[in-house]
């Protein structure tokens, strides 16, 4: 389970334009819009990760020959996103959404905004595979409900704590603190995602 809370948690940690997105949102709309675009985006990485976890132990399982590619596949995938973040411009306003549409249509628009991200699938396994998941655990499919109920709350926390932040702090907090903790994200990412990298190719190179 502990393999699928982190999961879940850096999966969504690296959805940071949903994040800045969110935090706009709860500075310029009310309850409802700011949990809809919550519970969009919470919704968008928990299908991508239903298609992981099961996609990642089938390989395992039945292409155990390629069990080094894989990894080293998935290590490229972390360094690359390293690299995005190390080039990602940091935020630099909150207050520059003047009007917000109807709750239903922020919500759909969220989701779609994170469906056209086509590295979310790949960088979901590649979480996957550096946390050792189906190296320690076997690559069978009562491995994967724990896994799954793991994923679940690491992507329920992600969303649900900068959800109540956005809805109840983001007025009352100066915009200038609240854009040095959100900027934070980035570097914090690039380096994560070279640790998990590093951690993904090691796993390669001992399979």
């Amino acid at each position: 389970m502990l393999e699928g809370i982190t999961t879940g948690f850096i999966l969504s940690l690296s959805l940071y334009p949903g994040t800045v997105w969110l935090v706009k949102v709860g500075m310029a709309g009310r309850a409802g819009q700011v949990l809809a675009v919550a519970l969009a985006f919470a919704l968008s990485q928990l299908i991508w990760l239903a298609v992981a976890i099961p996609g990642l132990m089938m390989m395992v399982r039945h292409l155990y020959f390629l069990k080094a590619g894989m990894h080293v596949f998935g290590a490229f995938v972390l360094f690359y996103m390293s690299y995005k973040f190390m080039r990602s411009r940091p935020a630099l306003a909150l207050d520059d959404v003047r009007e917000l549409a109807p709750a239903g249509e922020l919500f759909t628009g969220a989701l779609k905004r994170s469906f056209a991200m086509p590295m979310r699938l790949p960088a979901a396994m590649a979480i996957l595979m550096s946390t050792g998941v189906f190296v320690t655990h076997p690559a069978v499919p009562a491995s994967i409900p724990p896994v799954a109920v793991g994923s679940f709350l690491g992507v329920v926390w992600w969303w649900g704590q900068f959800g109540l932040l956005a809805l109840l702090f983001a007025r009352s907090v100066p915009q200038a603190i609240t854009l040095k903790s959100l900027n934070k994200i980035r570097p914090f990412c690039v380096l994560i995602f070279l640790v998990l990298g590093g951690i993904t190719l090691y796993f390669g190179l001992m399979a």
